[in-house]
């Protein structure tokens, strides 16, 4: 958790750091704390930020401060999707398949990250659109539904359709370069978040690394929070920012009988969360791996799982006579009573039906991370459950890749931004500070924006004149 002033810094309590794993989607609980400095004006507001990753840091960070998928960055830039069916290498893909993507480009001009195209496309699958837009089997079964498990952690009959929709059209079908995986040249907390949380330190954040927000001490007269609770402690500030992720928060509010009165916190109760493994492997010698990174189809499993070479990434392995490759598992409760050694014969057999070397390697030394509910589960209908970044209570505001927003963005990117929503929304709450600058999205190609502005002027007609009579005129 972190505490800002305005601003001066206050206490950030009962934070988590995400999985030095590569993509850094799933956390370990930490906390930040930010106290004032001695000199600073006792009047000054205190904000509490209960979260220590990409959401938690990014509001941290700016109220602090008031105080296999192609790689595209070598090709010729496309018109939106066309470099998406012209540039990847799926060798067993052919074109007649490729082509039948062309269909689900209706689904995604139509779905423009609206509340109207939520509503519309949540109460679907994300298979059963695909379906309907007639997408091949073999298109869905090795290039969309390996998608879906990486990006949203379940198969495409288990998620939303509009989750899908947002997710493909910012990651595969709208700028070619949008596409690009660029990964971290090593362990993402020593890389990215210690640096981060140092650089934070110095302008005077206290980092607290085993305080857990367990529920929130409510002032039913002003019907604004007045502290977070950790166990025994409560910390008290003007603002709280919950950038903790869905389960935690869901924790919170079984323990809070005021926030299980009210229906926005009690929906999500509804919501539900997926189970991930990270298992990192260090092999006895040189394996050849042709991609870094790869996400994997074509076993009948009700999980999604990835691997990546880290030999070939982390700048430390480079020059090391062994091979480091990391695996992640989605949607992997029926693996987590397993004991670790289970796990790693379960990611040892999968790697070699992928690549043949592994089978005549030794697992010399091995890491198994369980994330247990560590990221939510976009199942079909989920929508109208979900949370935006503001909510009834007026000092209460809430950050994470999970929630509502419209930046367009998604994962660690659209984490980052609500945590720098958050920051502002407090700015403006305290009425003191400057807002932070969120980058926007790149808009529409022109091609893209006229089929959605014919497509707007369909839906409105039809929403006029009867169905029927409209193809008979």
């Amino acid at each position: 958790m972190c505490w800002c002033t305005p601003l001066a810094a206050a206490p950030v309590a009962g934070g988590r750091f995400p999985l030095p794993s590569l993509r850094s989607r799933h956390r370990r609980w930490r906390s930040v704390r930010a106290d004032a400095s001695p000199e600073a004006d006792t009047r000054r507001k205190k904000v509490a930020v209960a979260g220590a990753g990409w959401a938690g840091l990014a509001a941290a960070h700016h109220l602090v401060k008031q105080v296999e998928f192609p790689i595209f960055h070598d090709q010729p830039r496309l018109p939106a999707p066309f470099g998406m069916l012209a540039y990847p290498e799926f060798p067993s893909l052919p074109l007649i398949d490729r082509l039948t993507s062309v269909p689900v480009m209706t689904a995604v001009i139509d779905f423009d990250n609206t509340d109207t195209a939520w509503k519309k496309y949540d109460s679907m699958s994300a298979r059963e659109l695909f379906k309907m837009s007639g997408c091949s089997q073999k298109l869905y079964k090795e290039v969309f539904e390996p998608a879906i498990q990486a990006a949203l952690f379940a198969p495409g009959e288990q998620c939303s359709a509009a989750a899908t929709l947002g997710m493909l059209y910012y990651y595969m079908l709208s700028h070619q370069e949008n596409s690009d995986l660029l990964l971290c040249r090593g362990e993402v907390e020593d890389i990215i978040f210690s640096p981060w949380l140092k650089s934070l330190e110095l302008k005077g954040l206290t980092f607290l690394g085993s305080t857990v927000p367990t529920s929130l001490a409510i002032n039913k007269d002003t019907a604004c929070v007045s502290g977070i609770v950790c166990g025994e402690e409560v910390h008290e500030a003007d603002a709280f920012v919950l950038a903790s992720g869905l389960s935690p928060l869901q924790c919170i509010i079984k323990n809070s009988p005021f926030l299980q009165s009210q229906q926005e916190f009690a929906n999500l109760l509804h919501l539900s969360t997926i189970d991930v493994i990270s298992i990192k492997l260090w092999y006895d010698k040189k394996i050849t791996i042709p991609k870094a990174a790869n996400v994997c189809s074509g076993f009948d499993n009700p999980y999604g799982w990835t691997f990546f070479d880290l030999t070939s990434i982390y700048d430390d392995y480079t020059d090391e006579p062994t091979t480091v490759v990391e695996t992640e598992f989605y949607n992997a409760s029926h693996l987590l009573p397993l004991n670790d050694e289970q796990i790693v014969s379960e990611a040892s057999s999968h790697l070699i039906k992928c690549i043949q070397d592994f089978e005549g390697a030794t697992v010399i030394q091995q890491m198994v991370r369980r994330s247990p509910k560590s990221t939510m589960h976009f199942l079909p209908g989920s929508y109208k459950y979900t949370l935006r970044g503001s909510t009834t209570l007026p000092n209460l505001f809430v950050a994470g890749d999970w929630i509502v927003n419209r930046h367009g963005s998604f994962s660690k990117e659209k984490a980052y931004v609500t945590g720098l929503e958050a920051a502002n929304r407090v700015v403006d709450y305290l009425g003191d500070g400057d807002f932070a600058k969120i980058i926007a999205v790149e808009g529409d190609e022109p091609h893209i924006e006229t089929a959605r502005s014919i497509n707007r002027s369909v839906n409105e007609l039809k929403t006029q004149i009867p169905f029927s009579e409209f193809f008979l005129q």
